[in-house]
């Protein structure tokens, strides 16, 4: 028709990196065990613990996204820092900075190290899908830079952390947080004010959670509708650009959905 093909809302070089990093996700852990995840959802049934916003509720927040992201939790020490103190700066390794942005950061030097450390900002405690996106991304380097599975030395290390998130199910959560926008006002002002959160951009995500879709035969996920406005946008193109039959190295996995 006139209104042409569908296209993707992202780079050709964004999308040859999505799905080689994809690909070897899914030499290094397999096809089955990717297709066997579970889509975490930001429902009661995912998350039933009442959440109270203390250190205690943290931990046992990340103790069951270890589990999601099948991480044992006695191998990894959580603990907090602020804006204030300098633990970020304490913990910058070979040059390098060790966390990911002020949210949170992996302070473990080697993988020889039975315990990997994480530490989350406390600033993140009354932002629940940010805090759940700082966990799982750092649970992200428990597995790959923890396991030994790639180097620091790699450029992309952070983007790939922020796609495993992706991958073992947790993708809502951090697209979500790739952009947030809030507005403020009080008796004599108002304003507003934007983060970032990861290291993929919105469009990014958006079509790594296609991929993720797609390659299982999700043909109209529920869950895309807890996607942000805009990531659910860019996530519905991504998605009819896949299904259509643009151009992709990937492959389905699974029969698509009827």
């Amino acid at each position: 028709m006139f209104w042409g093909n569908p296209k993707l809302p992202l780079k050709d070089d964004q999308q040859a990196w999505i799905e080689g990093s994809f690909q070897w996700l899914l030499t290094e852990f397999g096809e089955e065990y990717f297709l066997r995840r579970r889509t975490i959802l930001p429902e009661p049934s995912f998350f039933p613990d009442k959440y109270k916003g203390t250190e205690e509720c943290v931990l046992k927040l990340a103790e069951r996204i270890c589990a999601y992201m099948d991480v044992s939790p006695a191998c990894v020490e959580v603990d907090f820092f602020t804006d204030r103190d300098n633990t970020a700066e304490k913990h910058r390794l070979g040059g390098e900075e060790s966390h990911s942005g002020a949210a949170g950061l992996y302070a473990t030097k080697t993988s020889n190290e039975p315990r990997k450390k994480i530490f989350i900002n406390i600033s993140q405690f009354k932002k629940p899908t940010s805090l759940v996106a700082t966990i799982a991304h750092e649970l992200g380097h428990v597995i790959l830079l923890g396991g030994g599975k790639i180097s620091r030395e790699d450029e992309s290390h952070e983007y790939l952390t922020d796609l495993i998130t992706v991958f073992l199910g947790l993708g809502i959560f951090t697209a979500n947080s790739a952009f947030q926008f809030s507005q403020w006002q009080d008796h004599s002002h108002q304003g507003w004010s934007a983060s970032r959160l990861g290291y993929m951009s919105e469009e990014m995500f958006a079509y790594s959670l296609a991929v993720y879709a797609w390659m299982r035969g999700e043909t109209n996920p529920k869950w895309s509708g807890h996607l942000a406005l805009n990531v659910g946008h860019y996530f519905k193109q991504s998605l009819k650009y896949l299904e259509k039959g643009g151009q992709t190295s990937l492959r389905q996995l699974a029969h698509p959905e009827r």
